[in-house]
């Protein structure tokens, strides 16, 4: 019995430790007339009476910019590259003690810009002109460019209340003698590829049914996905994604040096003369949280890492969110979510540490028996058997209980490590970010000095090697949550100290 609780917890330690590194998740072609698309914009302005107003070029680093604000965005679009080369989120702080807004673009670590590819030929575009106009609910900003005698129109949306909008592509074939064979692509470029910090972005795609966050080793061999939903940059906490409800995205990724880009293929066709196609795809720009993802697409909340035990994760952060409702402090509702599952599991805990009583009360006639049968094993599991039937003991009860909250405890690990909510949310004191460490490691230690009074009062063989290790446990865990969030080390913490008092109990109540 002792082996196999040594064994769980040997295996949630390696699991906790190595969980983070393993676990690391032609479309239809419409032939217009480009002067049917522009003239019917020019109807729509003219009727809704807003004035389309070209941008003052201010020329930074050889890049024109203008800066648009929304409720939830201060965002500086580059006209040469037709996207966006900063996007401030209102509601994120950049760092805990700063006023500053995150980019999620990190300051220049994300790039993009449009690249089309001519009769086998590539060429960047380069946006000559931009244009936008103010509407009720979003902004919509034009881009124009000419490759060859390919015609380009692209309008970006930018919603005022939601973190997302839609990128729309007019191309148009000018030449009347050719059929030109044209691929539109997107490319998103990256500067970093290190997993140990946040503000990493990662390249990321959802194809067949699964998100993915390719390795270091798979970019750099190059990597390929066709029939993709969406894909580009995520983190931690926010993503950048580029998104087609029919799924008819191509990804080529790859990785040199420490600098990775992702070539989205928004559209392939021929063109005929004198013809054009449009194309519209969405995008999303934000926080990696439920509900603003689903509004873009609910296939975009697999980009949050809830682990295998998704299903668990997601109603316990929910119960989380419900308790801060009424507490307005995330370390309270972890508490509370900590009591709550306690409660839950109190009669199987219960049941746990009164079988390992038991078992330790029969530990002197099990010593006997293996010294007896020690050169006959069979014999001895079968004495060990008729021992536990005379005594009304089953060594399996005291496991089980413990193996079926497994599933939780991972589950709300996963939760707690991943859920942007406690992103820079303060507890008491000394702890004012709920994501991040303990400065202090006070919560660490007061986790092992509750772990080592658990094992004191966990009953134990007489095995003075088991002893050792139950008791080396502690410390062990103490120095790997040295870095771990505070709130999941809170969680851990809190979790002990309730497991301490049922411990009392139940041997008060089998005293009495």
């Amino acid at each position: 019995m002792e082996k196999r609780q040594i064994l769980f917890i040997v295996i949630s330690l390696a699991f906790l430790l190595f969980w983070d590194y393993f676990y690391v998740r032609k479309q239809n072609v419409q032939n217009k007339s480009f002067n049917q698309i522009t003239s019917k914009q020019n109807r729509v302005e003219q009727r809704e009476n807003i004035n389309v107003t070209k941008t003052v070029e201010v020329p930074v680093n050889s890049i024109t910019v203008k800066t648009f604000d929304t409720d939830l965005y201060h965002i500086v679009i580059a006209k040469e590259n037709g996207f966006f080369k900063r996007v401030d989120l209102k509601k994120f702080k950049k760092t805990l003690n700063s006023l500053q807004p995150i980019d999620i673009l990190r300051e220049g670590k994300i790039d993009s810009f449009d690249i089309i590819e001519v009769d086998g030929k590539n060429h960047r575009v380069i946006y000559t002109n931009m244009e936008f106009k103010e509407l009720p609910t979003e902004i919509q900003v034009n881009f124009y460019g000419t490759v060859e005698d390919i015609e380009i129109v692209k309008t970006l949306t930018l919603s005022k209340n939601e973190y997302g909008g839609n990128v729309r592509y007019y191309v148009r074939n000018n030449n009347g003698n050719r059929v030109i064979n044209l691929t539109k692509v997107m490319s998103l470029a990256g500067t970093v590829f290190d997993t140990s910090v946040e503000a990493n972005p990662q390249p990321a795609v959802f194809y067949n049914s699964s998100f993915d966050m390719p390795s270091e080793r798979s970019l750099k061999k190059g990597y390929l996905r066709e029939n993709v939903l969406f894909a580009g940059y995520a983190e931690k906490y926010f993503a950048v994604f580029l998104v087609d409800d029919n799924k008819n995205l191509k990804v080529e990724s790859k990785l040199e040096g420490d600098k990775s880009e992702i070539k989205i293929r928004i559209m392939q066709a021929n063109l005929s003369p004198n013809s054009m196609i449009e194309r519209e795809i969405k995008y999303y720009a934000g926080p990696k949280e439920e509900k603003a993802l689903k509004k873009i697409n609910d296939k975009l909340v697999a980009s949050i890492d809830y682990g295998w035990f998704h299903f668990i994760s997601k109603p316990l952060l929910l119960i989380m969110n419900f308790f801060n409702k009424f507490t307005h402090n995330y370390g309270i509702s972890i508490i509370l979510l900590t009591i709550l599952i306690k409660i839950v599991f109190f009669p199987l805990s219960h049941k746990s540490y009164k079988s390992m009583k038991e078992l330790q009360k029969l530990q002197p006639k099990m010593e006997e028996l293996r010294k007896k049968f020690a050169n006959d094993r069979e014999a001895l599991n079968r004495e060990m058997m008729l021992l536990y039937r005379r005594h009304g003991v089953n060594p399996v009860s005291g496991c089980l209980p413990i193996l079926v909250q497994i599933p939780f405890f991972i589950a709300l690990y996963q939760a707690l490590m991943h859920a942007i909510e406690l992103r820079h949310a303060p507890f008491f004191g000394w702890i004012k970010d709920l994501s991040n460490y303990d400065p202090y490691y006070i919560t660490p230690i007061l986790m092992g000095l509750t772990m080592l009074i658990q094992q004191i009062l966990t009953p134990s063989s007489g095995d003075p090697t088991q002893k050792k290790m139950m008791y080396i446990l502690p410390v062990v865990f103490t120095f790997m949550f040295l870095k771990f969030p505070s709130g999941l080390v809170l969680y851990w913490l809190v979790n002990n100290v309730f497991s301490i008092l049922q411990q009392v109990y139940t041997l008060k109540t089998q005293k009495a």
